[in-house]
């Protein structure tokens, strides 16, 4: 398996087809992706997105993550604050998270972060164990407020 960062100059149309045709079930909360929607997040400063591929050849879609570099308003520390990870339903249980995060955490040690900072759900068992997994230096209790924009 192979984790690659997307650049603006990858198939986007193609990546967004990818992951529109992946098997993703509830755990995801999957919405549909298209290219230019891809190339907008791409055009902004330090975003990051990441896709697992079973290999060099790039024909099975495993996972995918997205995440942007940040700059502390004080002492200027830069972190990585990862968005989303996602496993495809048939590959989870295979390392694909692992290697995502891996990879993401050695691009944010490549970029001289401080930190890599990431959330998920309490209830999120899977999700959960693998943080756990790769031994955070700490594991705090955050509790999440969303606002949503009336029409």
């Amino acid at each position: 398996m192979k984790v690659v960062v997307i650049t603006r100059n990858d198939d986007l149309q193609k990546l967004a087809q990818d992951i529109n045709n992946a098997a993703w079930d509830e755990a995801n909360e999957m919405s549909e992706y298209d290219g230019d929607a891809l190339l907008a997040y791409l055009d902004r400063q330090d975003t990051l997105f990441a896709a697992c591929y079973n290999g060099d050849s790039r024909t099975t879609l495993l996972g995918i993550a997205s995440g942007r570099f940040e700059i502390k308003p004080y002492a200027r520390e830069r972190w990585l604050y990862v968005d989303e990870v996602d496993v495809c339903a048939d590959h989870r249980q295979k390392g694909v998270g692992r290697a995502i995060m891996q990879k993401l955490i050695a691009l944010a040690e490549e970029a001289d972060c401080e930190e890599v900072w990431l959330g998920t759900e309490v209830d999120n068992r899977p999700a959960n164990a693998l943080y756990l997994s790769l031994e955070p230096d700490d594991v705090a209790s955050v509790v999440g407020y969303t606002y949503e924009m009336q029409e």
